[in-house]
């Protein structure tokens, strides 16, 4: 599975829509179409990491192939995941989250 692939289907997890996608990350329909379509068009690298933080993945998932663990890939966007949201913590939840990751992993 490309790019396309995981694109669309990540698209169609979310239930999302292709213009609302577009619109947010300022790209016409049609550029964004050809993300998704038969042409199979990567987007540069900037485009890619916007698409990618839209949907809450890495750009590594995305581009990643078949030939990767996918219980792998699925750690890393867990941990991913974990890491995002312990960014938007304030200081003492972070303390917090940490005592408590220590004393769950002990």
């Amino acid at each position: 599975m490309g790019f396309r692939e995981r694109l669309r289907e990540e698209i169609e997890y979310r239930g999302l829509l292709v213009k609302e996608i577009s619109s947010a990350l300022g790209l016409s329909n049609s550029t964004f179409l050809s993300y998704i379509d038969a042409r199979g068009v990567l987007p540069n690298v900037e485009t890619a990491v916007k698409i990618a933080k839209y949907l809450g993945v890495t750009v590594e998932y995305l581009v990643e192939s078949d030939e990767i663990d996918l219980s792998q890939s699925h750690d890393i966007q867990e941990k991913t995941n974990l890491v995002n949201a312990y960014e938007k913590l304030s200081v003492h939840d972070k303390s917090m989250l940490v005592k408590i990751a220590k004393a769950m992993s002990n």
